[in-house]
C-alpha cells in the first residue's frame, strides 16, 4: 500500500479504471465512532489551540492511568468499535434482533462519499461487500421482515410473518418511511455502493420496480467510476485489484467469495444482466470446502468460527460447533474511560434524510456504535467464534431463534452495548488487559494495578496459553503479551507453553497459520528476554531461552525492510510493528541487533510529518505514540551505551530529540486531556478494521509520560541545532548483553 501525506484529509487512488485519474477522499465509520467517543468541547478546543499554534494542556498522566486501569475491570467485554463488516452482516443476517433500525441507520451514514465503506485502497472491499449486501436485503424484505426474494425463489407467499402476526423484524424506522428518505435512501445507498464495486447493471429490472432508483434503467452497461473490485480497469477483466493488493486479514478469502455470490443471487433474482467478479488471483475453492465439512457435520478449524457466516446456510445449527460460554461478569458502576450511555436519535436534515458523512465524521455516531460503561457479562451468554455475525449464522438468518439461547442471549447483549452496531470481535478482555498492562508498566507509568485484574489475566492464560475471547482458538501472541505483563507485574510464569508454537524458523500466531507475524515473534522474544532477565543466574533451564532468543532476532532482522521498518499482518501501520520489533530487539535481541535498532530509528526520523505526528495515511495520535516510544525507549544513556552506534550529543541524537519534542507537542494536540484520541481511526486487523481504545489509550499515556521524563525542561528545541541528548528511559541494553552472556 502506498502511503501519502496530509493530516486533515486523506486520498487514495481507486481500483480500476479511475485508479489513475481521480482521487477520493474517505472518512471511515470507525473514524467518525472514534472521534464521537473520545470528542465534545475537549476536542474543539484542542483542535482551536494546534491550529492557532497555542500550546496544548498537560495530561495528568498518572491519574488517567489509574482512571485507564479501572477502566479494564468495569468493562469486562473490552472497548472494541463497531464494525461497518459485521453489523452489515447482522441486518442482513437478523434482522429480528434488537437494534436493527440502528444498524441501518449506521451503514447509511458512515458510507462514504464515493459510495463505499471503509479505510482506502483494498481495506475497503470487505466492509463495502458487507453494507451493500446488507443493504440489498432490507430493500428485498416486506414490512414483516421476509426476504421477498428468497421466498419468491422458492414459490413460498411472499406475504410471510411469524404465527403471531406480529412484525419480528425490529425494523422500527429503517423499514419504511420514518427512515429519513426511506425505500428511497437504501436503494441510493445500495446503488452507490454496487457502483463503488464496479458494477452498473443494464438488466430490465432493478430493486425496485417502476422507480428505477438504483439507475439501472439505462445505464448502457457502463460501470462505476470506482470499482473497488477492479474487475473493469484498463488492465484486463481484474483491473489493477488482485489478491497481492488486497490486505492481509483473517477470512478474507472465504468472506470476499461468500459475499460477493451473495450479491450475484440478489442481482440475478431481479433480472439483472451482470455479476460481479472476483478480484484476480481468488477463487470459492476453500469455502466450498469448508462449507461441504459443516454440511458433512465435520468439525472444521477453530480459526474458521470466527467467520462462521461466511458458510450460508451450512452454518445454521452445524452440528460440529458449538458456543463457547462467556463467564457471567457483573458491570462495575464508577468513572471509567468511556462515554456514558447516549440517548437521542440519528441527526437528520430539514428534509427529515440522514446527512452524507463528510471526511471525517459519521452522523449519529453519538447515538449509534457508543459504547456504553459499565455493562457486564449477562448470565448464560455463549458465543461462536467471538463473533456476532457468526452467532447469528449459527442461529440460522431468518429465525429469531429461542430466546434463552446462549447465543442469542450474547446477541442481545453485544447489539445493546452499543446501541445497534456490533464490533467484530467480543468479548476481548484477555487480549485488551495484556496490552493495555504491558504498554503501562514498559513506559514506566506509575499506576497501581488491583490485584483482581492480575488474578484475572493470570487466569485467563491457565495453565497452557491464552485466546484473546471465547471461541477463539489460543495463540501465542495473546499468551506472549499476557506473559510479559505478568512478569512486568511482578506475577512471573515460566513461558514454556509458548514452546507448542514454535517452528523451525519462527513462532507462528496459531497451529495452521498461513504467514507469519513479525510483532507475534517480537512478543515471544520479549516474553522469552524478561524470563531470562527475571531468572539471572538460576541453574537449568535457560539455555533454551537463549537459543530461541537468538533464532528470534535473526528472523526479525530478516523481515526488516530496507528502509528500517516492520509491517505486520495485524495492524495497518508500519508504525506499530516497528515499536514492537526495535523494542524487543533493543532490550532483549542478541549482539547482532544494533543495526537493526538504529536503522528503525533513522526511519522513524525520516518519515516525521512536518506538523511532528507519524501515520500512515495522515498523522495520528496512536502512530505518533508508537514512534515517540520507540524513539525514547531506544535512546542511549552516553558514549558508553550499547545498542546505539552513535554516541550521546550525535546529530543523530540531537535529531532525535528534536523529533520527540516535536512530537509531544503534537500528541499533545491530538489528544484529549484524558489522553484519548480526539480522532480514533481502525488500524488493527480483524475481518474488518478496529481500533482497541484501552490500549491506544495505554499507548499514549506511556509516550507522554517517558516524553516528559526525558525532555529537558522548558519550550521545545527551536531548530536541529539544539543539543539535548535523551537520558535512557529503562537502562539501555541491560537485558541484551545479558541474554548474549547467558547463551555463551
Amino acid at each position: 500500500m502506498g502511503e501519502s501525506a496530509g493530516a486533515a484529509s486523506v486520498t487514495t487512488k481507486v481500483a480500476g479504471a479511475a485508479r489513475g485519474t481521480a482521487e477520493v477522499a474517505f472518512g471511515t465509520a470507525d473514524t467518525a465512532f472514534g472521534g464521537a467517543m473520545f470528542g465534545g468541547a475537549d476536542a474543539v478546543r484542542r483542535r482551536a489551540d494546534a491550529a492557532g499554534g497555542a500550546a496544548p494542556a498537560e495530561v495528568d498522566v498518572a491519574a488517567q492511568a489509574s482512571r485507564l486501569v479501572a477502566g479494564l475491570l468495569a468493562e469486562p467485554w473490552g472497548q472494541v468499535s463497531v464494525s461497518v463488516y459485521e453489523t452489515g452482516r447482522l441486518v442482513s443476517l437478523a434482522p429480528w434482533l434488537a437494534g436493527h433500525a440502528r444498524r441501518v441507520e449506521f451503514l447509511l451514514s458512515s458510507q462514504r462519499a464515493d459510495g463505499g465503506w471503509g479505510a482506502p485502497g483494498g481495506y475497503a472491499l470487505v466492509p463495502t461487500l458487507s453494507a451493500t449486501e446488507a443493504l440489498l436485503a432490507e430493500l428485498h424484505r416486506d414490512a414483516s421482515g421476509q426476504d421477498t426474494s428468497r421466498q419468491e425463489a422458492s414459490g413460498r407467499d411472499a406475504s410471510g410473518g411469524d404465527a403471531s402476526g406480529q412484525d419480528i423484524s425490529g425494523r422500527g424506522a429503517s423499514g419504511g418511511d420514518a427512515l429519513g428518505g426511506g425505500r428511497d435512501a437504501l436503494a441510493r445507498a445500495a446503488r452507490r455502493g454496487l457502483e463503488a464495486l464496479g458494477l452498473r447493471s443494464s438488466g430490465p429490472h432493478d430493486l425496485l420496480g417502476p422507480h428505477d432508483l438504483l439507475g439501472t434503467h439505462g445505464s448502457q452497461g457502463t460501470h462505476g467510476p470506482h470499482d473497488l473490485l477492479g474487475t473493469h480497469g484498463p488492465h484486463g477483466p481484474h483491473g489493477l485489484l488482485g489478491m497481492r493488493d488486497l490486505p492481509d486479514m483473517p477470512a478474507i478469502e472465504l468472506i470476499v467469495p461468500a459475499l460477493t455470490s451473495m450479491i450475484n443471487r440478489r442481482l440475478e433474482t431481479e433480472g439483472e444482466d451482470e455479476q460481479l467478479e472476483l478480484p484476480a488471483g481468488m477463487d470459492g475453492a476453500k469455502l466450498a470446502a469448508i462449507r461441504a465439512r459443516l454440511a458433512s457435520g465435520e468439525a472444521v478449524p477453530q480459526k474458521v468460527l470466527h467467520a462462521l457466516e461466511v458458510a450460508g446456510e451450512a452454518a445454521a445449527g452445524a452440528p460440529g460447533v458449538t458456543p463457547s460460554p462467556i463467564p457471567e461478569t457483573p458491570g462495575r458502576t464508577g468513572e471509567g474511560p468511556l462515554a456514558p450511555e447516549r440517548s437521542g436519535e440519528v441527526p437528520r436534515t430539514e428534509a427529515g434524510g440522514i446527512p452524507e458523512a463528510g471526511v471525517g465524521e459519521v452522523p449519529g455516531a453519538e447515538a449509534a456504535g457508543t459504547l456504553r460503561a459499565g455493562v457486564g457479562v449477562p448470565a448464560g451468554a455463549g458465543a461462536i467464534g467471538a463473533s456476532p455475525a457468526a452467532g447469528a449464522a449459527w442461529l440460522g438468518g431468518a429465525e429469531t431463534g429461542d430466546a434463552g439461547s446462549p447465543v442469542r442471549r450474547y446477541l442481545e447483549a453485544v447489539a445493546g452495548r452499543h446501541g445497534g452496531p456490533v464490533p467484530c470481535a467480543v468479548p476481548v478482555a484477555a487480549f485488551e488487559r495484556g496490552w493495555t498492562l504491558s504498554w503501562l508498566r514498559r513506559a514506566g507509568v506509575p499506576v497501581t494495578v488491583p490485584e483482581e485484574l492480575v488474578a484475572d489475566l493470570d487466569a485467563a492464560i491457565g495453565p497452557a496459553d491464552a485466546a484473546a475471547g471465547p471461541g477463539l482458538p489460543p495463540d501465542a501472541d495473546t499468551t506472549s503479551v499476557g506473559l510479559y505483563a505478568l512478569a512486568l507485574l511482578g506475577t512471573p510464569r515460566e513461558p514454556d507453553s509458548l514452546w507448542a508454537y514454535e517452528t523451525g524458523t519462527h513462532f507462528c500466531t496459531w497451529q495452521g497459520e498461513e504467514g507469519a507475524s513479525p510483532t507475534v515473534n517480537a512478543h515471544v522474544l520479549d516474553a522469552f528476554g524478561e524470563h531470562l532477565r527475571l531468572t539471572a543466574g538460576r541453574s537449568g533451564g535457560s539455555g533454551r531461552y537463549a537459543a530461541a532468543v537468538r533464532k528470534l532476532s535473526g528472523w526479525l532482522r530478516g523481515c526488516q525492510r530496507a528502509d528500517g521498518s516492520w509491517l505486520d499482518r495485524w495492524h495497518v501501520s508500519p508504525y506499530y510493528a516497528t515499536a514492537c520489533c526495535a523494542l524487543a530487539l533493543e532490550e532483549y535481541g542478541d549482539e547482532d541487533s544494533a543495526g537493526a535498532v538504529s536503522r528503525a530509528v533513522r526511519w522513524l526520523l525520516d518519515t516525521q510529518r512536518a506538523d511532528g505526528s507519524w501515520g500512515r495515511w495522515q498523522g495520528t495520535a496512536e502512530e505518533t505514540a508508537y514512534a515517540l516510544q520507540t524513539l525514547l525507549l531506544t535512546a542511549p544513556a552516553g558514549p558508553s551505551a550499547s545498542g546505539l552506534s552513535h554516541p550521546a550529543g550525535s546529530v543523530e541524537d540531537r535529531r532525535r530529540t528534536e523529533a520527540v519534542a516535536r512530537g509531544r507537542r503534537r500528541l499533545l494536540a491530538l489528544v484529549t486531556d484524558r489522553g484519548e484520541p480526539v480522532e480514533a481511526p481502525a488500524l488493527w486487523h480483524d475481518k474488518d478494521l478496529y481500533f482497541p481504545a484501552a490500549i491506544v489509550r495505554a499507548a499514549i499515556l506511556g509516550a507522554l509520560h517517558l516524553a516528559a521524563r526525558t525532555l529537558p525542561q522548558g519550550p521545545p528545541p527551536p531548530s536541529p541545532s539544539a543539543s539535548h541528548p535523551l537520558p535512557l528511559p529503562r537502562g539501555g541494553g541491560r537485558a541484551k548483553r545479558y541474554i548474549v552472556d547467558n547463551g555463551q
